[in-house]
């Protein structure tokens, strides 16, 4: 893995999250905590690929990923209420994720395939960042969201990335909304998110483009 083709591990690995937890709840009851887990670790390497000069158990993601397992691992037996640590630690881990994707793809001041393929894994890490919220919003409020029951939320996950990705697209179907107004505060954040994403990101590669084609 090198800094040519980084993203395109990422993107694999977000791709895989993605599709695999939507199998797992079509064909499966049971699993998501397994797929989530397995994910992660690939994410992990994806991301650690990100800044290869660094020893990853001296990074910051060595750590979470030590704390994510022993989190992963207390949920499954459900002990001491450990869902909202195992939720919490892997939102910290999506947002370290993509701070350090994005200081490749905004701050490069270069454009190419890889930064390209980098601002679509931001994108998508985004909406994950967004279900990660949710789903501790369904974990302390209970009913955060008409049309989402207040269940675990490994069975919940699928849904909320489905809602997710419809809010930060605007798109909005209206068949989930949120309930409370904390969940209607996240809702409309990722909306103005998306779209200030958008234009950031279209602004940055230009910016970049434009730059490299001036006379030196």
């Amino acid at each position: 893995m090198s800094e040519e083709d980084n993203f395109s591990y990422l993107l694999g690995s977000l791709v895989l999250v993605l599709l695999s937890s939507a199998l797992v709840e079509q064909f499966f009851e049971q699993g998501q905590l397994i797929v989530v887990s397995t994910t992660v670790m690939s994410l992990s390497i994806s991301v650690i690929g990100l800044g290869a000069n660094k020893h990853w158990f001296r990074s910051s993601f060595g750590v979470m990923f030590t704390i994510l397992v022993v989190a992963s691992i207390g949920s499954v037996f459900e002990l001491l209420n450990l869902d909202i640590i195992a939720l919490f630690t892997i939102l910290t881990f999506f947002i370290l994720a993509s701070w350090r994707a994005a200081k490749q793809v905004l701050f490069s001041g270069v454009i190419s395939t890889n930064q390209i393929i980098g601002s679509i894994c931001i994108f998508l890490l985004l909406g994950l960042i967004w279900a990660f919220i949710y789903l501790l919003l369904i974990e302390i409020f209970g009913v955060a969201f008409n049309g989402i029951e207040a269940q675990n939320w490994t069975d919940n996950l699928t849904t909320v990335i489905y809602y997710s990705y419809i809010t930060l697209t605007t798109v909005g179907y209206g068949e989930i909304s949120p309930a409370v107004p904390m969940a209607r505060f996240f809702a409309f954040s990722e909306a103005i998110t998306g779209q200030f994403y958008m234009a950031i990101i279209v602004a940055s590669l230009v910016g970049a483009k434009m730059s490299n084609h001036e006379p030196k």
